[in-house]
């Protein structure tokens, strides 16, 4: 979501890894290849958690080179306006899909959502940005980031228990029946979101300290902790992605073609379900899930360049 920074006539800029840039497109084939159902989907699921951490990554970079200038105004024509705009066209969707029968508000989480279920990150993004500059300006040095860290430890385990048990009841080994009926879409999302994106913003903090090793042994407790409570992938998120971006920060990418292909992530992630809906259409509901992923893909990235070449809406995609 954030964008990385670009290529000055000087070159690259200090701290700038063109491998984020390829973790960002990687991520947004994961989320792709996750919600085909493709083989291994269940392992797609941590493309997610890797969008939501070079999201905030990415953010905190952002808001520490401007200094905070211009810093709302753009998230506001990066997150909010393409949500609003892409509200409108997949509710155009689903009045085709369904022929108008289905409510304008069928649920009340909806208003935290639109129209079709993964606009929920979007909303999410814009509610949890207030944490960027406060995570930013109160961390100055080791010590307050091992007090934020334990604070992260402290919020992730109650809200993994909560998104294990919202999922699949009975996971916990204390009863919780009533969880599922009580949080609703989009919480179940946000349980598992925040924790990551607030994860995302240490990692960032931590580049400028040099303890990169803080956040990430709170992540491992975090894993360690729930993995035992509620023993299933999801639990494990934290720590998974936390070694994944290290060795993406670790490896040099030279030339700018990471760069180009992250600029299309985000309109893949927002147009991928009107391709896959395509793709079911054309090759009907027994396609390979496989393929469905990969003409996703590849179609909704010839409809983002495109997009992008258009006047009016390219701010969207």
């Amino acid at each position: 979501m954030a964008v990385a920074t670009m290529q000055t006539g000087a070159g690259v800029k200090a701290g700038y890894r063109r491998s984020v840039d390829l973790a960002r497109i990687v991520a947004a084939f994961g989320i792709v290849w996750d919600h085909a159902r493709a083989p291994f989907a269940d392992e797609g699921y941590l493309a997610l958690a890797l969008f939501l951490v070079l999201t905030s990554f990415l953010a905190v970079r952002s808001f520490e080179r401007s200094d905070g200038k211009r810093f709302w105004w753009s998230r506001v024509q990066r997150i909010a306006l393409p949500w609003l705009f892409w509200c409108v066209v997949f509710r155009v969707v689903l009045e085709v899909i369904t022929r108008g029968t289905q409510p304008l508000l069928s649920e009340p989480g909806s208003l935290l959502i639109g129209p079709f279920i993964h606009l929920w990150f979007l909303p999410f993004v814009m509610l949890a940005l207030p944490v960027i500059p406060l995570i930013s300006r109160a961390i100055s040095d080791d010590r307050g980031l091992i007090i934020a860290s334990l604070l992260l430890v402290a919020l992730s385990i109650p809200l993994g228990m909560l998104h294990a048990e919202v999922l699949h009841p009975g996971i916990l080994p204390f009863g919780a029946d009533s969880l599922p009926a009580l949080f609703a879409e989009p919480l179940p999302q946000w349980f598992y979101a925040a924790p990551l994106f607030l994860f995302g913003a240490l990692l960032a903090v931590s580049r400028r300290t040099g303890a990169a090793w803080v956040p990430m042994a709170a992540a491992a407790a975090v894993s360690a902790v729930l993995y035992m409570l509620a023993p299933e992938f999801a639990s494990v998120q934290m720590i998974l992605v936390a070694v994944v971006f290290e060795i993406v920060w670790r490896i040099e990418i030279k030339g700018s073609w990471p760069t180009w292909a992250a600029g299309f992530a985000f309109g893949i992630y927002v147009m991928h379900p009107i391709f896959m809906l395509v793709a079911f259409k054309l090759f009907g509901p027994d396609v390979d899930r496989s393929l469905a992923a990969l003409f996703t893909f590849g179609t909704a990235w010839i409809a983002t360049a495109v997009m992008q070449r258009l006047p009016f809406v390219a701010r969207f995609a």
